[in-house]
Formats: C-alpha cells, structure tokens, sequence
C-alpha cells in the first residue's frame, strides 16, 4: 500500500471514529447561551485536548506494549472487538457507550470545561479512536514512512474536526439530528469492516507467532 493510501486509510478510520459530526447536536446543546468567543475558546480546548490525547497515547503505545508484555497482533484483536462495538452502537443510531456516560453529560458546571470533558475526552477523542491510533502507528510493517503518515492523518482530522464543530450550528441546521444519525450510521459501517480488518489481521500475527 502507497503511503498516500495508506494515510487516507488512516484519515477515513480516524475521523469515523471522531466523530465530529455526531458530536454537533451534543456541542450545540452543552453550548447553549453561550457567546461566539466562548464557543470558539471551547472548541480550540476539545480539539487541543483531543489531538493531545491521542497522539499522546500512540506515542507512547510501543511503550505500554512492551512494559505490560502485549503483542500488537493481541491488541488489533481487542481494538477490532472494541471498533466492532462502536460501530454497532451507531449503526444502532446510539451514542456509544464506550464514549459518552449519562454522568458525564451531565458533568459541564464550568461553561468552558465542556471542551476537555466531555467533547474533547470522551466525546471526540474515545477508547475507538486512540485504539486505532495506536494499532496504525505500531503495526510491524509500519516504516518511518508509514508512522509520519499517521500523524499527518490525525492533525489532518484534528483541522476537519475545528472547522466542522466551528461551524455546528449551520451544519445542524441543514443536516439536523436525523442528518447527523444517517452519517453516524454510514460511518459504523466504515468502522465494522475495519473492526473485521483488525481482528482478522490479529489472528493471523498470532497464528504466524505460535508457528501454525
């Protein structure tokens, strides 16, 4: 695979997995009341917090891997069944649970706290997204090459993730929350095919690994 279409994979994963697009009508509402600069302040925090958290993990994933003794075939096999749940849920027309906690929702006293928790952690940088974050940059036959390309990926849905919560509530008017479930729908199955992809891949790493 080319390392143009390999980030374009990448790309496409990351930003289904984001989500921001499902994440507007929740942004709108959480933001009620509050002034242009206030949104903007929120939106650069959850992008900030979001981007951070996820390049931060990914860096530090080989790391994790080897103090806790994980192959990376054991972990695409547990990121591709976590994938497959997320992908369920909004196939489903839900918001995963593995995301976004009824506690949580309720959890923004401080108006521009929202941008960390919960639209930047769990909302728009989930378990779904770090975890395949992780699997892309630490895959064996991953090169220089290869690791550059996902981190272009991820600032490259970082910017797309600004400018379309930058702009929620002209994309939630003219798309509005049946708009919104329709993409999340079509973007599990994005996601699905990916979770198969991950947990096929896994197997056959360990398969390779127990010499069968």
């Amino acid at each position: 695979m080319s390392p143009v279409i390999f980030m374009l994979t990448v790309v496409a994963a990351i930003f289904a997995l984001v989500n921001p697009l499902g994440a507007v009508p929740t942004l709108v509402a959480l933001t009620e009341g509050f002034s242009r600069e206030e949104l903007n302040r929120v939106i650069r925090k959850a992008i900030m917090v979001a981007g951070g958290m996820i390049l931060g993990f990914m860096f530090l994933g080989e790391y994790i891997f080897s103090v806790l003794g994980i192959d990376i075939s054991d972990f695409k096999i547990a990121g591709g069944i976590l994938l497959f749940k997320v992908a369920f849920d909004m196939i489903q027309g839900k918001l995963s649970t593995t995301k976004l906690t009824p506690l949580e929702q309720q959890d923004y006293v401080e108006r521009e706290a929202v941008g960390i928790v919960p639209i930047g952690v769990p909302l728009l940088a989930g378990p779904g997204s770090i975890t395949t974050a992780i699997i892309y940059f630490n895959s064996r036959s991953n090169g220089i090459l290869d690791r550059f390309s996902v981190i272009i990926a991820i600032i490259v849905v970082m910017i797309i993730a600004f400018f379309i919560l930058k702009f929620s509530m002209n994309i939630l008017n003219r798309i509005g929350k049946t708009g919104s479930l329709i993409i999340s729908r079509i973007m599990g199955l994005l996601l699905a095919a990916i979770g198969i992809e991950f947990i096929v891949s896994g197997i056959a790493g360990v398969l390779v690994t127990l010499g069968i």
